[in-house]
């Protein structure tokens, strides 16, 4: 008997995070005949192998596929080339699911003529610092979060998944949204609750954020359209007028409730500073994306 829903998750040098997630899909409301977990290793050299084959032992529906590091996007569509389910449940493997997460996510399909499902993602705010990373979309986003969202398999199928071209893993999971969108409804379901704890990131790495926004060009140029109706009216007004002006001041302004832990305080600072210096240095590097996509998308 197939399940009727397939959870998809990648990872990557994840290996407790990747359990704690784990734990909370094998707490699921439905049977575990309806729901098979596909974890899809990205790459992972920290003995993740070896911990999802001692789980398979004890959870029949948990699948493990390996591959050479390629990006989350390869990772999902790995997933979803071997998926059973008629749905398919995209997370992350530093998140925590609700224990109805899938049972929410079948009744919507069996009940909506919809394409996709963007769930509510909440994290713990008190625990949030500069230094880490969470994700808090309790309304719903344009770009749809891969960390909370479904797709009837039928048509991820029929648009071809998402598009691992992206230089990043930035923006993949906007277009591949935006892509669904042409084809019919994607709703925004609060009942499918995923949790995005705050997960610590070193200064180091978070400082080269920005590097990721070369993915704007590519996005943009795959379907202005969509990018003026969703995002902007260009790459360069997200860079240099939300990131660089609108983002970096409410970054600094929201510094202040870390004053008295100067720990936090002088690192957010800095690391707002970095960003912007950053966003300056990088400017050749966005202006040689986006005459390269320019002219590649000028000749399709």
């Amino acid at each position: 008997m197939s399940p009727v829903i397939s959870v998809i998750v990648p990872t990557y040098n994840r290996k407790q995070l990747l359990g704690e997630l784990l734990e909370s899909l094998y707490k699921q409301s439905i049977s575990k005949s309806d729901y098979e977990v596909i974890v899809v290793s990205d790459g992972s050299k920290d003995g993740t192998s070896e911990f999802v084959r001692n789980m398979q032992k004890k959870h029949n529906n948990l699948i493990f596929i390996e591959q050479e590091n390629q990006g989350p996007a390869a990772a999902r569509n790995k997933g979803a080339s071997i998926a059973k389910g008629t749905y398919l449940a995209y997370t992350d493997d530093d998140c925590v699911v609700s224990t109805d997460w899938l049972e929410n996510i079948i009744q919507i399909f069996e009940t909506k003529k919809i394409v996709g499902i963007q769930g509510k993602t909440t994290t713990y705010r008190d625990q949030r610092t500069p230094l880490t990373h969470q994700i808090d979309n309790p309304n719903g986003h344009p770009a749809l979060p891969t960390c909370n969202a479904a797709f009837r398999k039928e048509a991820f199928d029929l648009v071809n998944g998402f598009d691992c071209s992206f230089p990043f893993a930035h923006n993949e999971d906007a277009d591949l949204a935006w892509r669904m969108k042409k084809i019919g409804e994607i709703s925004f379901e609060p009942n499918v609750h995923v949790i995005h704890p705050p997960r610590k990131d070193s200064f180091k790495k978070l400082a080269k954020r920005m590097r990721m926004l070369k993915s704007e060009f590519l996005l943009f140029y795959k379907d202005p359209e969509s990018y003026k109706k969703y995002r902007s009216s260009s790459p360069w007004k997200t860079i240099y007028w939300e990131v660089f002006i609108k983002h970096q001041f409410r970054n600094l302004k929201s510094m202040l409730r870390y004053f008295f832990r100067p720990q936090y305080f002088f690192s957010g600072i800095a690391l707002v500073f970095v960003w912007w210096i950053n966003l300056v240095l990088l400017y050749p590097a966005y202006k040689e994306a986006d005459n390269a996509y320019k002219i590649q998308f000028s000749r399709r």
